[in-house]
């Protein structure tokens, strides 16, 4: 994906703290209008030798770096103020021009009042020298004199907890040992000004709590100002009253710390155009109340547990079958969801050299007649067989699937669900497969997983192409000799030939290309091919949508089911692509009130709270 990261100041909050009404404390910290300028090489020179010809001939060259353009902001006394921006943003090169490490290119900093700056702890000590000796070398680099540590020497080592190693040379330290010993150092003090940077995520938990509420003393008691850098959004939310947000040296919020971290849990580090993102702010803050009844989640540790969670929201009956796929492969467990439609069978997910504890455990549940392996033992080892048969408790039989290339499982699929589905009591009807078959290439994941309701349901079968405009014989002999009314073609030319479509249409196979702009134009197009009143495609609706994401679709891998089931369709979403986002709101827009219910698949890491709460919001406003 290309970066595409905004540095514009957003609409909101002003990004002048100067422009909003003084409220008589004292400004601890002037930053106005700063800009950092490094320059770098723009060749490497080995040696004194060729850096003094380059200069000669008035050929050394550098480049600028811009780490901060115009920045500005106060902070007044006693406000915990704190700097978010994703790496290489120029928080800490901000912090080094407030300690006074380094001087702006441009603008000015001026300072009320002594600091003790936590930029880089550890720095100023000498590791072949014990702790002792270095709480006092450290101690006098950052200006106190040793009458002052000795008399304060018991405090730092009791809050550091190294009496027992005072005498242990430091290079035998742990990092987090050394963070309690500089940490405790830089706080003996009372300072006017505290600077913090990143040092919070240093050490273990508890010491973690311990400093910050060591802070927290510095700050109610008295009143201390504080500066903090850290990427942890909760952190700074919670210890600081007011926030800047820094991206790539440039301010893009500035504004109370609730404001400003809310903002940046959604926008922060994201690739889109600025129409995005305003689309996707503008929805952040949109007064909508959304009720919990519009939103579920289904989610667990891994996809293998998301798979089991699935099968238990399909309620399926012990006794039957069910179709064991390899969780590591997208195309095989896509191309499962016909089969699961045809025997009405769930899906569940496995590793290649074992069954997880948690399929294991849905297995046993489900105790089936027959387990379905799909793919060869090149796929799923003959010890995925053993362990499912283990883990069922009565004697199931297992049946594989052969095949090691997509299109070999696909096409193995196909028959075996030709040749095994039987129908139930005598007089019914034996289930087959619908009329429409879909083929397409393997790495087509998202625009398959669009079409799992339809799969399901229809009982489409899925192939695969072997490469790219290539169809191997017994695949192709399928589909050129009447095999299926029609199919749908995922792809360009270039991955299904016209070629071969024309000796398809010439047995009297339709086709048609369902091919997007993109994944989530594709989604688009799929959903509304689904859903149009065309025949073939009643049953399937959007009044539930499956959120899911495209970059890490694993939880949806074996959704086939459960789409079919509760008449949902999916939509794609990818929540670092702002374009993503606000396509989705577009998409939920124009459909006018039609989505009642939102799924969302996977943990907070895919979707986050806010997240959720932005496309529930389009959907209330939808309506």
């Amino acid at each position: 994906m290309p970066e595409n990261v905004n540095v514009t100041p957003l609409a909101g909050p002003s990004a002048d703290t100067k422009a909003q009404p003084a409220d008589g404390r004292p400004v601890m910290v002037s930053v106005d209008h700063v800009s950092m300028v490094f320059n770098m090489a723009s060749e490497q020179l080995n040696s004194l030798k060729e850096y003094a010809i380059a200069i000669a001939r008035r050929e050394l060259m550098f480049k600028e770096f811009r780490a901060l353009d115009d920045v500005s902001f106060e902070v007044r006394k006693g406000d915990v103020f704190g700097i978010l921006g994703t790496n290489g943003s120029g928080k800490s090169t901000m912090l080094k021009i407030v300690a006074g490490v380094l001087e702006p290119t441009e603008g000015s900093c001026v300072i009320n009042g002594n600091i003790a700056p936590l930029i880089e702890l550890g720095a100023g000590f000498d590791f072949e020298l014990t702790a002792r000796e270095n709480i006092y070398l450290n101690g006098a680099l950052l200006g106190y004199s040793k009458s002052f540590i000795r008399q304060h020497f018991d405090e730092i080592v009791e809050f550091a907890e190294i009496d027992k190693f005072l005498d242990m040379p430091m290079k035998n330290y742990s990092s987090g040992m050394v963070a309690r010993i500089a940490f405790a150092i830089a706080t003996v003090i009372v300072p006017e000004i505290l600077i913090v940077d990143e040092v919070l995520s240093v050490g273990d938990f508890m010491f973690q709590q311990k400093c910050e509420r060591r802070i927290m003393t510095l700050i109610k008691e008295h009143d201390v100002t504080v500066l903090i850098v850290s990427h942890n959004n909760d952190q700074i939310e919670r210890l600081c009253n007011k926030a800047i947000w820094i991206e790539k040296g440039h301010t893009r919020m500035i504004g109370s710390a609730e404001d400003v971290c809310r903002t940046y849990r959604v926008l922060g580090g994201h690739v889109g155009s600025p129409e995005a993102e305003q689309r996707v702010f503008a929805m952040l803050n949109e007064q909508v109340s959304v009720p919990e009844r519009l939103t579920d989640t289904i989610s667990a540790e891994s996809r293998y547990g998301t798979a089991a969670k699935l099968v238990e929201e399909c309620g399926y009956d012990e006794g039957g079958t069910v179709i064991l796929a390899p969780g590591e492969l997208a195309s095989p467990c896509l191309a499962s969801a016909g089969l699961s439609g045809l025997l009405d069978a769930p899906v569940l997910l496995t590793r290649e050299d074992g069954v997880p504890d948690i399929t294991a455990q849905e297995l046993k549940r489900l105790a089936p007649r027959m387990i379905v392996l799909v793919g060869g033992e090149g796929v799923l080892s003959s010890e995925v067989a053993r362990q499912a048969a283990r883990a069922c408790a009565s004697n199931a039989d297992i049946v594989r699937i052969e095949g090691q290339a997509p299109c070999d499982i696909a096409r193995e699929l196909y028959r075996f669900g030709k040749e095994r589905a039987t129908g139930g009591a005598a007089g019914e009807s034996s289930p087959t497969w619908g009329d429409t078959a879909i083929i397409t290439y393997d790495g087509c994941t998202g625009d398959l997983i669009s079409f799992l309701p339809y799969t399901f349901r229809k009982k489409t079968p899925t192939f695969f192409v072997r490469e790219h405009g290539v169809v191997d014989e017994q695949t192709a002999d399928i589909l050129r000799f009447g095999a299926f009314k029609h199919l749908l073609v995922l792809g360009g030319e270039v991955h299904v030939p016209e070629a071969f479509l024309a000796e398809c249409a010439a047995a009297g196979t339709t086709f048609e290309r369902v091919c997007g702009n993109g994944p989530y134009h594709a989604n688009e197009l799929i959903n509304d091919l689904m859903t149009s009143d065309r025949p073939g495609f009643d049953g399937i609706s959007i009044d539930r949508l499956i959120v899911t994401s495209v970059w890490n679709p694993f939880d949806a891998f074996a959704a086939g089911a459960y789409a079919g089931k509760t008449h949902s369709a999916f939509l794609l979403e990818d929540t670092q692509d702002l374009d993503s986002v606000a396509h989705a709101l577009d998409y939920i827009k124009r459909r006018r009130g039609a989505v009642k219910h939102l799924t969302f698949l996977g943990d907070d890491i895919r979707f986050g709270k806010l997240d959720k709460e932005i496309l529930a919001k389009a959907v209330m406003l939808a309506e």
